[in-house]
């Protein structure tokens, strides 16, 4: 289920994140491109971290903060 968030295409997943305004909305992105399965959110936050650590520019989209 984990692997789901790295099936999606690079410049796909990019534009996915990059386009959402928050995480919950690039998570829900990212599992409307793999068909509407279940992406979990930390994969989807792994692969943003992934990508920017190997130099691709990701958006600052970080987790809500606990109430």
């Amino acid at each position: 289920m984990h692997d789901r968030a790295w099936q999606v295409p690079e410049e796909a997943f990019v534009a996915a994140w990059n386009g959402a305004g928050s995480l919950d909305e690039a998570v829900q992105r990212v599992r409307e491109l793999v068909g509407g399965k279940n992406v979990p959110r930390w994969a989807v936050l792994a692969r943003a971290t992934a990508l920017r650590k190997a130099g691709k520019s990701m958006k600052d989209l970080r987790p809500a903060a606990a109430a």
